[in-house]
């Protein structure tokens, strides 16, 4: 595991807002938190890789049922 590489989770408000919410060590976790977050907080999240300024993950701004977080992944 590289431990240089580190995960933003983002929430998308629109196309042209998006507001950062925290920070990951790995890819798991990034998206650990992203299920908590579908769980009391229904929306469109990402998550970035900051190595790659790329996002990996993109839920669907649908999701609401808790476990059933529909992504789509770029790079996994």
């Amino acid at each position: 595991m590289d431990k240089s590489r580190r995960y933003d989770i983002v929430r998308r408000e629109s196309e042209k807002a998006a507001f950062w919410l925290e920070g990951a060590p790995e890819l798991s976790a990034a998206k650990t938190r992203v299920e908590e977050l579908l769980s009391f907080w229904p929306g469109e999240y990402q998550i970035f890789d900051l190595e790659t300024k790329e996002a990996v993950l993109t839920t669907s701004a649908l999701c609401a049922v808790p476990g059933a977080m529909p992504v789509s992944n770029s790079a996994e």
